[in-house]
């Protein structure tokens, strides 16, 4: 009888091909050029789309829950793809829309969790160039456990972790 090795499932190459189906798919099917009700009811069309495409994707091939795209995955984990720190911006609060905290760089220990992938502008083409994240632990800085923040796509290598928060 032949058996047959289960390969481990790549979490970093799924996202990475979510990344870029969804931001083609956006891009060339939901963005109108507009600014107005009509592009964000778009927008808003897609969002849902993406919320499935995640889960087909990601969730459903790595296990996870599925319809949590863009709340914080404790079991994607990411990590520095090379070095041992990267730049960032870090949320002012807690989760507001200001990135501009005097932390400016975060290192290896940081555990960082996914929340979302991240653009300016969600009306115009977009590139997910950034990789929003929680912090959930910081062995050096306790103090900005759940602070969420802004990292380049570069920066970052995706990882699955059975640790659940």
């Amino acid at each position: 009888m032949t058996s047959f090795v289960v390969p481990e499932f790549d979490i970093h190459s799924a996202m990475m091909r979510f990344r870029l189906a969804s931001r083609e798919l956006f891009n060339n099917y939901f963005r109108t050029g507009g600014r107005d009700d009509e592009a964000w009811q778009a927008q808003e069309r897609f969002s849902l789309v993406e919320e499935h495409l995640f889960d087909a994707l990601v969730a459903m091939p790595a296990g996870l829950p599925c319809g949590s795209y863009g709340k914080p995955q404790e079991r994607i984990s990411l990590v520095l793809a090379y070095g041992e720190l990267a730049p960032w911006m870090l949320n002012r609060e807690l989760d507001s829309g200001y990135w501009d905290h005097a932390q400016t760089e975060f290192t290896g220990d940081a555990v960082l969790s996914f929340v979302t992938f991240f653009d300016w502008d969600l009306l115009d083409v977009i590139d997910w160039r950034y990789v929003r994240v929680v912090v959930t632990a910081w062995p050096s800085h306790p103090e900005l456990v759940g602070k969420h923040a802004l990292v380049e796509t570069i920066y970052l290598r995706f990882t699955h972790s059975e640790r659940v928060l």
